[in-house]
């Protein structure tokens, strides 16, 4: 498993390591899927073609997030006003509310889609005390993006929440290797995921946002979420000639049109076979450089099968189908409760005297508006209508 596991992270590195942009593990499309992993996807799928429900279709969907922010020595440590505009970089992205969707080839705007997934600071800590979902942590240690690296995931252990409350990001001074950031696929069922108390992507921190350290786009995020959430590397289906059903190769997703790596902002059409299995498309189309879990310098859109894979795994997983939740919204802080009056018990009260609207004493009368007093300090107003 050691050699497997070596091999599943390497792939990317020894093609991609002049860029060395992501350093998230690439499914091996080569390996056969465990009975486990043919299971959970099968149940995915099923999420998908029965979604009935608001929460489950296209309603918003609330992700409580904490940023946990490992430095050292404040080397790292950035700040606040930093890690919030991440976050709105990330979710201007997510919502398809990101300033340059008119950029791109117009042939992909019909595929662009609003995730309708917003991931927002807790507020509230797991022990209930106020929080600005922002956490630091002082250490000399740096992750690792290979399994097989002692130092893999390590700053994960230091700091984590609850995954079954908060979508937990790292926000670390430097990756062994050169990665700007890596990720974790969802579930413990798949080859390429792990457990969940490491769920979460790892990110440098001077690739988050657009202020204070940054010195990109903010971008690094928004893909290597888009990991965390089921999505594969466009280009995946490089290690079979293109690939063949969209389905069921490559990415996986079928309005992503087949490519191999491409960088900067080529506008060659490196596959022809774009409409192998249940195509989205009706014609050979060109590559999709705007995607976000591309390599390429002009990211700015997820698609509509890329939602809806994305949201298949949030709304079918355990561990995450209750983040986004009213109680775990209400128990993260990021929705109030509603106030609920409690209704006076009147078994025992006993009623004083009838006054109408002038405020004298009555007896009861048809066709009249009246006001009955209690010795509990109650009003009723009522008209018996003849």
């Amino acid at each position: 498993m050691k050699k497997i596991l070596l091999f599943l992270f390497l792939i990317p590195q020894i093609l991609f390591a002049q860029y060395n942009w992501c350093g998230t593990a690439d499914k091996m499309l080569t390996n056969s899927p465990t009975e486990k992993e043919q299971s959970l996807m099968q149940k995915i799928r099923t999420t998908i073609a029965n979604s009935s429900n608001s929460k489950s279709q296209d309603s918003l969907l609330i992700i409580p997030t904490v940023v946990h922010i490992v430095h050292f020595n404040g080397n790292g440590n950035i700040t606040d006003l930093q890690v919030q505009d991440g976050m709105r970089v990330v979710n201007e992205d997510f919502r398809r509310q990101n300033a340059d969707t008119i950029n791109g080839n117009p042939l992909f705007y019909p595929f662009a889609a609003d995730c309708k997934i917003e991931f927002r600071l807790a507020k509230l800590d797991p022990n209930g005390d106020s929080t600005t979902g922002i956490t630091r942590t002082d250490t000399s240690i740096y992750p690792h993006p290979e399994p097989t690296n002692a130092n893999f995931n390590n700053v994960k252990y230091i700091v984590s929440w609850p995954p079954n409350m908060y979508f937990n990001i790292w926000l670390v001074r430097h990756i062994s290797g050169g990665a700007l950031g890596y990720a974790q696929y969802p579930g413990t069922a798949f080859t390429y995921g792990g457990p969940w108390e490491t769920y979460g992507p790892t990110i440098r921190s001077y690739e988050w946002g657009t202020i204070g350290t940054s010195n990109s786009d903010g971008r690094v995020g928004t893909h290597e979420i888009g990991h965390c959430l089921g999505l594969y590397h466009t280009f995946l289906s490089f290690s079979t000639g293109c690939g063949a059903e969209c389905d069921t190769t490559g990415d996986q997703v079928c309005d992503t049109p087949p490519t191999t790596p491409t960088y900067d902002c080529d506008t060659s059409n490196l596959c022809a076979n774009d409409l192998l299995g249940p195509s989205a498309f009706t014609v050979d189309m060109p590559d999709q450089l705007e995607n976000y879990m591309s390599y390429n310098d002009c990211q700015n859109l997820f698609t509509l099968g890329q939602k809806t894979r994305m949201r298949g795994f949030l709304t079918t997983l355990d561990t995450l189908n209750g983040l986004y939740l009213d109680d775990n919204l209400i128990a993260t802080g990021l929705m109030q409760t509603t106030a609920i009056t409690e209704l006076p018990n009147t078994k025992n009260r006993k009623l004083l005297k009838i006054v109408d609207i002038l405020g004298r004493e009555t007896l009861p009368k048809r066709n009249t508006t009246l006001f009955y007093i209690y010795n509990d300090g109650t009003v009723e107003k009522s008209i018996v209508v003849e």
